[in-house]
């Protein structure tokens, strides 16, 4: 097949890529690039399966390869990806991508490129099609809905896996390797609230702080970047000790994975007191900037806007009780790891606040790479929302992937590494998620890994209008071509050293 990349190496990823770029493959629409390796696997007289993760039609795919002549006796290694991808914007989820190459940086034009994990898939695939690369039993299991709530290895099987270690491929900078990675479970709080009539008297002002750097959860939790609702709170909370002030709603966020940056109240003061807190919330705006300096450069609090007078609102009690219960919900860095310098181990995001007049609901995910310390935090926050009042629903608990310095296979893929690059990788946990973490749960026995190669911007679009050369430093998903012959020589590395491993 004659393709942009035809005369690019390792030639047989690139063709393979090439195909699968051809095939749309977004998040929960996977079903013809699963029928196209189940094909491709029955075609080669591989043994195949696929459950129904999906739906009826299609689901996660498994193929058994087996060992090359003279690996009979090697363990039996996972090699692990996902199908689907991200296309943005979305209208373009069931068009083939358009390559472009500039210089060595592959592209999509007016979408991201896919190689999350679209490159990984056509490492297997080779692995599948190439008979000359040693290897002990393969398992290569290609999993869906990676992007959109981890459907695929939610759903896989605790019976179907016989493989000693596993290699996820789905890391994005290829001098790390990581060994750990974050459970995640999700609270969600309903205050029941029993407003009053506003009555005459009264002017109803907006309080906002905005322009927060917020971030993702798992990645810059640790980051010193404030979170705009609780940030908004105490300064109401404090306030309300010399100013009555009453709540009518407060609203902050949007996704749960999300380190809020921007949130609002609207409150009931007398008219006499809106110079006053006006005033305070100029100095709140400076003891921002002394706390938060060049970190949140950016965040402001707003002055005191009036709005329109609502028709209900808290009364004194119920407004510090809201208060209290927003404030003291644990926000940030709970604990550090104690086996990766730097890495946190346990965090909670009060991630989301909506008020109606019947009720607060408040959204709040948790993070750990240790089980208990999951639950640990898991239970303070319920604690809190008890002492509230609140109504408790925990939704989707998955438990982490713990780190192991100790693990045979980090020794291993450490070794190929500097053997191959010629200097030694960075080792690391990650406070984001990856179906490591769930697939560990399931098979807590394997021993396993992440790694990739490196790939910039994932997720982002290229400009559809995009110009060679004029915009070759915009962002956009792309990964260096140039690049992924020594990665591919380091995975064929890691396959060889694996052989010679002992059962």
């Amino acid at each position: 097949m004659e393709h942009l990349l035809s005369n690019i190496e390792p030639a047989e990823i690139w063709d393979h890529f090439c195909r699968l770029a051809q095939i749309p493959h977004p998040s929960g629409g996977e079903q013809a690039i699963c029928r196209h390796i189940y094909h491709l696997a029955e075609n080669l007289g591989l043994e195949v399966t696929m459950d129904k993760a999906g739906g009826n039609d299609f689901g996660n795919v498994l193929v058994k390869c087996p060992p090359t002549p003279g690996c009979e006796n090697s363990p039996v290694v996972i090699f692990q990806s996902h199908l689907d991808m991200v296309a943005l914007p979305a209208e373009n989820k069931d068009r083939p991508l358009d390559l472009i190459l500039d210089g060595s940086m592959l592209r999509a034009r007016g979408n991201t490129l896919g190689a999350d994990n679209g490159i990984a898939v056509a490492m297997a695939l080779s692995l599948m099609t190439n008979r000359e690369i040693a290897h002990g039993p393969l398992e290569l299991l290609f999993t869906i809905n990676e992007e959109a709530g981890m459907t695929g290895v939610i759903m896989l099987s605790d019976r179907i896996l016989k493989g000693r270690f596993l290699i996820n491929v789905d890391s994005q900078q290829e001098q790390i390797l990581t060994v750990g990675c974050a459970g995640v479970n999700r609270s969600i709080f309903q205050l029941p609230v029993k407003m009053d009539p506003v009555i005459k008297g009264f002017v109803a002002v907006r309080v906002s702080v905005v322009g927060g750097k917020g971030g993702h959860s798992g990645l810059e939790i640790n980051s010193g970047r404030a979170n705009a609702g609780q940030q908004l709170v105490r300064i109401l909370y404090e306030e309300s000790k010399t100013i009555p002030l009453y709540l009518a709603g407060v609203n902050w966020g949007n996704v749960e994975n999300a380190i809020p940056s921007e949130a609002n109240a609207v409150v009931l003061i007398r008219p006499e007191n809106l110079s006053a807190l006006r005033a305070a919330l100029l100095r709140w705006g400076k003891i921002q900037q002394e706390e938060f300096g060049k970190v949140e450069d950016t965040m402001e609090i707003s002055p005191a806007e009036e709005v329109e007078l609502p028709e209900f609102a808290m009364g004194a009690a119920l407004t510090d009780s809201v208060l209290s219960f927003l404030l003291a919900l644990p926000h940030g860095v709970h604990t550090m790891s104690n086996e990766v310098e730097g890495l946190v181990e346990t965090s909670s995001n009060v991630a989301i606040v909506r008020t109606s007049p019947m009720e607060l609901i408040v959204k709040v995910s948790q993070r750990s790479l240790s089980d208990p310390l999951l639950d640990a935090i898991v239970t303070k926050c319920e604690a809190v929302a008890r002492l509230a009042g609140a109504q408790v629903t925990q939704i989707g608990k998955t438990y982490g992937w713990k780190p192991n310095l100790s693990s045979p296979l980090l020794n291993l893929c450490r070794d190929a590494y500097l053997q191959v690059f010629g200097e030694a990788p960075k080792v690391q946990g990650l406070h984001g998620m990856l179906e490591c973490g769930l697939i560990k749960s399931k098979y807590p026995n394997i021993d396993m890994i992440s790694f990739g190669p490196t790939i910039l911007d994932a997720h982002a679009p290229t400009k559809p209008d995009f110009v060679f050369g004029l915009d070759s430093a915009s962002t956009g998903e792309r990964i260096d071509t140039a690049r992924l012959p020594r990665f591919w020589e380091f995975v064929k590395t890691v396959l060889r050293k694996l052989t010679e491993v002992v059962e």
